[in-house]
């Protein structure tokens, strides 16, 4: 089984970076997958937990074997990981409750803070917001990050099929399941009377148990496993999926979510998932 450490970052990688790796990892083979990433063919004996550890200010390093790519279905978070933002903080920016359900986002992404409760007491800031408020928040404020629809594209084109998995809403993930051409979206569902939000959601609600369900059922269609899936996310409310899934990313991640995951991206954009998987950058999809 070939094993290989994967190198990435948002910008061109140094050519003495990559003699330096080559050397350090005693690499029996580089190939260079595109401008921001690297690929060395290593044996497991020379990876030290020191270059395991190691990310300096611009590069990323993940280390994946052959048998780890055999991957059929691509799951991803929405709120701040395919989006720069998170949704619900931007609505209540635009109704003048934007210090009170940030530090709410704040504990459930990096303390530890029930999602559940997270999202009730945010919510309940923005009981009585007009619907319109949501689409100008659409419009106006909410944005795919670079790489997003390159990754979804050249996955689906080379190998299977894409999900939002979102703890945020349909309101928006409906649209970006749109924009990336995804095959499925699941988020929670605003309870609305009268064009008007109640400060609730509608049925169950999307959390870290219900995310890595839904994976497990989209896969399981396909007569695949959870090994065969690649998870992606930045939050506490994503560490069960990735932790559980064969290819579990922490892209710009808590801490909590960087300890869990056996990949991690802070210095590459998302599309470097590609390269993690062995692809050039000539076959990506834009």
């Amino acid at each position: 089984m070939l094993n290989f450490c994967v190198v990435t970052s948002h910008k061109e990688i140094p050519s003495s970076d990559i003699t330096f790796l080559k050397s350090h990892l005693k690499a029996e083979r580089v190939d260079i997958l595109g401008s921001c990433g690297v690929q060395f063919q290593v044996y497991p004996e020379n990876i030290t937990d020191e270059l395991r550890l190691e990310r300096s200010k611009n590069i990323d390093i993940n280390f994946i074997s052959e048998d780890e790519r055999r991957v059929h279905l691509l799951a991803s978070d929405m709120d701040g990981t395919i989006l720069e933002e998170e949704c619900i903080d931007e609505i209540a920016d635009l109704v003048g409750k934007g210090s009170e359900v940030r530090s709410i986002t704040a504990l459930a992404m990096k303390k530890g803070l029930n999602f559940e409760e997270a999202l009730q007491r945010r919510l309940a800031f923005l009981k009585g917001t007009e619907l319109e408020v949501l689409d100008h928040c659409l419009s106006k404020k909410i944005n795919i990050r670079p790489g997003a629809a390159v990754l979804f594209k050249s996955f689906k084109k080379h190998f299977g099929q894409t999900a939002i998995l979102s703890g945020g809403f349909t309101y928006f993930s409906d649209h970006i399941q749109k924009e990336l051409e995804a095959d499925f979206s699941f988020a929670n569902v605003l309870e609305c009377k009268e064009n008007r939000l109640t400060g609730k959601v509608l049925g169950t609600i999307v959390n870290a148990g219900k995310k890595t369900e839904l994976i497990k059922q989209l896969i399981s269609r396909q007569g695949k496993t959870i090994s065969n899936v690649v998870a992606v996310g930045d939050g506490n409310n994503d560490i069960r999926m990735i932790s559980e899934s064969g290819v579990g990313i922490s892209f710009k991640g808590s801490h909590q979510l960087n300890l869990s995951a056996k990949h991690v991206l802070k210095n590459s954009d998302i599309s470097a998932i590609l390269y993690i998987l062995g692809l050039r950058e000539e076959q990506f999809v834009y």
